[in-house]
């Protein structure tokens, strides 16, 4: 990909964007990757994924169990995104949070900072903490802009409903990420439809210790108030919490019997159809646990009817 780092649309001192596409999206959500990628390049920001990455070792988990070695695991993340010169953008929210508190962390409070640079000097590493890590949603929202963004909407999606989850991580600093979301999807000409459910969680990390309520009073009475409401898809941006819904759907078809028809989307992918990219352009037929078929043939009769 010739010249596939850009410069940021607001220079803010840093000259690259990296995209750490995290563990999930490349194994389970390919046509949401190519969507975001898709959508990128589109806008001007030409995003490279981000290279000679691991795990983001998401903080829910492993911080609680040992944050020396969370910080030192994490850090060789920012080290090798200090190391390319790029802004390190994740649209997981898991990998999200772990990168910016990590970074927050280390910068923060010179010992730690000390105690990571010692472990990754025994594999010839260094981090000084010139780095700046962002979210997705603030790349699109801050260096793009919604004037950009909705003047590249040529197929509005007016008469869709949609329902939304952004994900609890995405709303640990305030309602700045949330806003954001909510905002660049109605640029898309969306109708959000509110629910008591919009910021429950996912349950995922709760899966570890109770899967029931973690499925069934998650997951369950999320998808079910969908299907009440005739919701044309549900909007997710978290790869984890896309982890958990395509769990959840499987474990209720498979032991209770109950089949969901609103399919589950990626904001990128509403996005690029928005832009003017056909379903096929990005692969959004494939790998889901629930078709996207109804969503397909409404935007087919939608554009039919022109």
């Amino acid at each position: 990909m010739a010249n596939s780092i850009s410069q940021t649309a607001n220079s803010g001192g840093h000259k690259k964007y990296g995209y750490f596409l995290g563990c999930v999206m490349p194994a389970k959500m390919p046509w949401a990757e190519k969507a975001t990628l898709m959508i990128s390049k589109h806008l001007g920001l030409d995003f490279e994924e981000m290279k000679e990455t691991l795990c983001c070792v998401r903080p829910g988990v492993w911080k609680a169990i040992n944050t020396d070695w969370w910080l030192t695991l994490t850090s060789q993340n920012l080290a090798n995104a200090e190391k390319q010169g790029i802004v390190l953008v994740d649209s997981c929210n898991g990998c999200w949070i772990s990168h910016y508190e990590t970074l927050k962390e280390l910068t923060e409070e010179p010992a730690k900072l000390e105690m990571v640079n010692r472990n990754l000097s025994s594999i010839g590493m260094h981090f000084s903490g010139d780095l700046k890590v962002k979210h997705f949603l603030e790349v699109l929202y801050e260096d793009v802009g919604l004037k950009k963004i909705r003047s590249n909407v040529v197929r509005p999606l007016d008469g869709f409903r949609i329902m939304r989850h952004i994900g609890c991580h995405a709303r640990k600093h305030g309602d700045k990420l949330p806003g954001y979301f909510d905002e660049i999807l109605r640029a898309t000409g969306v109708e959000i439809i509110d629910t008591p459910y919009d910021k429950t969680c996912c349950g995922l990390l709760l899966y570890f210790s109770d899967p029931h309520t973690s499925i069934f009073d998650r997951i369950g009475a999320k998808m079910s108030t969908a299907k009440e409401l005739d919701i044309d898809a549900y909007a997710i941006i978290c790869s984890g919490c896309y982890d958990q819904f395509e769990r959840a759907v499987k474990v209720l078809k498979d032991e209770r019997g109950i089949s969901f028809d609103t399919p589950i989307v990626h904001f990128s992918e509403l996005l690029a159809i928005a832009f003017g990219y056909k379903p096929d352009d990005f692969g959004m037929k494939y790998c889901r646990p629930i078709p996207t078929t109804k969503f397909i043939e409404k935007l087919a009769s939608k554009e039919g009817k022109k």
